[in-house]
């Protein structure tokens, strides 16, 4: 895991690496102490961890740091001894693939910062590499200087949310981090979670929300993402079971006030965030098992594909496949016996 830096709510003590020049590590202190404010950790310069719950990644592939991230400490959230079970499970289910570092911090936001007179290629690899953190919000702040400007900025982003499929990115100026420092008191949050009553849980969903008790998580099933709640004429995803982990307050409250005050279109529910995702495949066609890795993929920060013994060579050879060609990386197989 990236180092975490220590931040006791003043800029001078957010430390900073030392990449770009004065302006850009002005813009990274007010970005960090806006976090640390809000109860999250920051840290600079961070690659995101590779999960690899499919093919193997490359050794010498291209790794994206991104200049700054805002993170949940799960450890906080639940408690020593629900923490430390949730590592024993989450190794055990992924192979020890899954450090207890990498399991402890979730990424909440992450922020990509150009302040000189950026390309537009420049601007769309920072999305791309943004989209690559699987952050619940992605931030691109921009300096409107010699070309580049807001409007221009946007073209690029809606580029890029059409072709790599990722949302919730958006686009601050330094100007308005600023703002948002001087701002006395932020606006409450609103959630927007949805309730389904089932009326018969199989056994494998009796387990899982068995376990989301036990761990202090907020158990799911038949759960739709937040995010596709207001969508039109679309498929909405429902993930067959999910384990939701609170968002702190003033993190919420601070995301809300941002996106408010710059008419920012955040679908997300900023109360709650997916964990993991669990999705049940029982005797069913290898389609149907790919439609379910997408969906765990995209609407989790880590998915379980759970099925049969019979089935888990199938469903790998299918994660695999997935995993190279979209990325897909974040999602594990499953066997139901082991839960």
């Amino acid at each position: 895991m990236a180092r975490l830096m220590s931040c006791n709510f003043d800029c001078n003590s957010c430390n900073i690496g030392s990449r770009g020049g004065k302006l850009h590590q002005e813009v990274l202190k007010k970005i960090c102490l806006l976090g640390r404010k809000s109860g999250l950790h920051t840290v600079d310069e961070w690659a995101p961890p590779e999960y690899a719950g499919g093919a193997q990644p490359e050794e010498d592939e291209y790794t994206p740091f991104i200049d700054l991230a805002w993170f949940i400490d799960l450890f906080k959230i639940m408690g020593e001894s629900s923490f430390n079970k949730l590592c024993s499970i989450v190794s055990s289910w992924t192979d020890g693939k899954i450090s207890p570092d990498s399991l402890r911090f979730i990424p909440y936001a992450t922020f990509e910062v150009e302040v000189s007179d950026p390309t537009s290629k420049t601007i769309y690899s920072d999305f791309h590499n943004l989209a690559a953190t699987r952050s619940v919000l992605k931030f691109e702040i921009i300096r409107e200087i010699g070309d580049m400007n807001l409007n221009r900025a946007e073209r690029i982003k809606e580029s890029a949310i059409k072709f790599c499929g990722v949302a919730d990115m958006f686009i601050l100026t330094p100007q308005m981090l600023q703002d948002i420092l001087e701002t006395r008191s932020y606006m409450p949050t609103s959630c927007s979670l949805s309730e389904r009553k089932t009326s018969k849980l199989d056994d494998i969903r009796k387990k899982l929300m068995s376990l989301a008790a036990e761990l202090n998580l907020n158990g799911k099933v038949e759960f739709t993402p937040p995010e596709c709640l207001g969508l039109k004429n679309v498929y909405t995803p429902r993930l067959d079971a999910a384990w939701l982990i609170p968002v702190p307050k003033s993190a919420s409250d601070l995301i809300s006030t941002i996106g408010k005050k710059y008419s920012l279109k955040i679908v997300r529910d900023l109360c709650h965030l997916t964990l993991f995702g669990f999705e049940y495949e029982k005797e069913t066609s290898q389609k149907h098992i790919a439609g379910g890795v997408a969906n765990l993929s995209r609407h989790s920060h880590i998915g379980f594909l759970v099925t049969s013994s019979e089935k888990t060579k199938t469903a790998r050879r299918i994660v695999n496949k997935y995993s190279i060609a979209f990325g897909f990386n974040n999602v594990f197989v499953l066997n139901k016996d082991i839960i």
